[in-house]
């Protein structure tokens, strides 16, 4: 029986005991015509033995662009209530 998947596994069967442990984060199989074992990692996990985690990212914003856009909230503020009070005070 061949395992359905991509090519490079079409002509591969599962591995034997002796390399039932040589995939660390997948699914070993034994590959016949490169003669050697080949895994099929699970997700998030990459490298010729499943090795590797790969790591994912996300973008934390930091404080110190509230900080500014509070800042600049601020300032416009004050100055709209400094243009308020000359215009009543002219009044």
């Amino acid at each position: 029986d061949y395992t359905e998947g991509p090519i490079a596994l079409k002509f591969s069967h599962p591995c034997l005991e002796d390399h039932n442990s040589y995939c660390i984060n997948g699914v070993c199989a034994f590959h016949h015509e490169l003669e050697k074992a080949i895994c099929t990692c699970f997700t998030g996990y990459t490298g010729e033995r499943c090795e590797h985690l790969t790591l994912t990212s996300y973008a934390v914003d930091s404080y110190e662009k509230y900080i500014a856009i509070g800042i600049g909230v601020g300032l416009l503020l004050s100055g709209f209530l400094a243009i308020f009070y000359c215009y009543i005070r002219k009044r």
